[in-house]
């Protein structure tokens, strides 16, 4: 896959999660297509690119995030590391099992993420956060496979 390809489709999504899932949320939850393509970069990239890309990508999250910044940074760079040792250990051969990936990827990024927003001092319900925990990371999973249509790749 194209790095510059790869750049082009992570500004599309970033723009249309900024402007248009806020719309499309399903129970207070929403996909994250930003680190999707993370996953993708960690698939189909090599170590360097993947991780230089997660960092990339995390950086452009945190610019539009009430999260404090670097946080996305750290974790994306970390999941495109993550994916590469991953992808050379197991055989990634399909959808299902990609779109499996991505839901963990996805969880351990809600819980990091809610658990840093927790302990900076905001309270949330224990039901809320399981919530959006769990439902977020099924419905960023569930974006995987329209992704990889619409950049065109196979897994």
């Amino acid at each position: 896959m194209k790095i510059p390809k790869l750049l082009f489709v992570t500004l599309i999504l970033g723009l249309f999660q900024l402007v248009f899932l806020r719309h499309l949320t399903i129970f207070g939850a929403s996909p994250d297509l930003l680190l999707v393509v993370v996953v993708i970069a960690g698939l189909f990239l090599k170590m360097r690119w993947a991780v230089i890309f997660g960092a990339s990508v995390g950086m452009l999250k945190d610019i539009f995030s009430l999260n404090s910044f670097g946080l996305n940074i750290l974790l994306f760079s970390c999941w495109g590391f993550l994916v590469v040792k991953i992808s050379r250990k197991v055989s990634i051969e399909d959808n299902i099992i990609a779109a499996f990936l991505v839901f963990l990827i996805a969880l351990l990024q809600n819980i990091i993420s809610g658990l840093f927003i927790f302990y900076s001092g905001v309270s949330v319900p224990l039901g809320i956060f399981l919530r959006i925990v769990i439902l977020g990371s099924f419905y960023t999973a569930l974006t995987l496979p329209f992704i990889l249509k619409v950049i065109k790749v196979r897994i």
